[in-house]
């Protein structure tokens, strides 16, 4: 990794970011999210389906009524986190999530098989067996909107470096102590 500034570093983690919403393939596409649950954080991997600079917002679809869903009205505050093996990169974000109605359009667009995870049985659900899936509905379709609070990032080259940037402090960025 070349980035030696703090604006390059941010650019960097921007771009790939972005990758991951654009390429199947690039790691970013599959962030950690992690919740507060009743008995303490719950984390899992979703599908990176949004990446804005300007809003400093990373958007992710869920089915309304996920636990994960569920634990976002209760409390906003989650993080998420995001492995780039290749540039031995590690994202860490604070952010603040809202629930938004999915779009229908959208919706329409996904595969039958992405559709079918919006409809039937309730995500966590006890089954006998996996069974067949329903066909998909936009009702519980939703979209989550995490708006960046943090961004704690470490790249693990030699030297490791790592930079902290705040939302409250217009990203400007500071080194700190990997």
């Amino acid at each position: 990794m070349t980035e030696s500034t703090l604006t390059g570093l941010l650019e960097t983690v921007w771009s790939h970011l972005s990758r991951g919403v654009a390429d199947r393939k690039h790691p970013a596409r599959h962030p950690t999210l992690a919740t507060l649950g009743p008995d303490g954080p719950e984390l899992r991997t979703l599908v990176l389906r949004g990446a804005d600079r300007a809003t400093a917002t990373l958007e992710l679809f869920t089915d309304a009524a996920s636990p994960k869903a569920l634990q976002i009205a209760a409390d906003p505050r989650v993080a998420l986190h995001v492995w780039l093996p290749k540039p031995q990169l590690q994202i860490r974000a604070r952010a603040r999530a809202t629930l938004n109605p999915g779009d229908p359009a959208l919706f329409a667009r996904l595969p039958a098989e992405a559709q079918a995870n919006y409809s039937g049985t309730v995500p966590g659900t006890p089954l006998d067996t996996p069974g067949d899936r329903p066909t998909g509905g936009p009702a519980r379709f939703a979209r989550i909107t995490c708006t960046l609070t943090e961004l704690d990032i470490l790249h693990l080259g030699t030297p490791h470096i790592r930079a902290l940037y705040r939302a409250s402090d217009g990203w400007q960025g500071q080194w700190i102590a990997p």
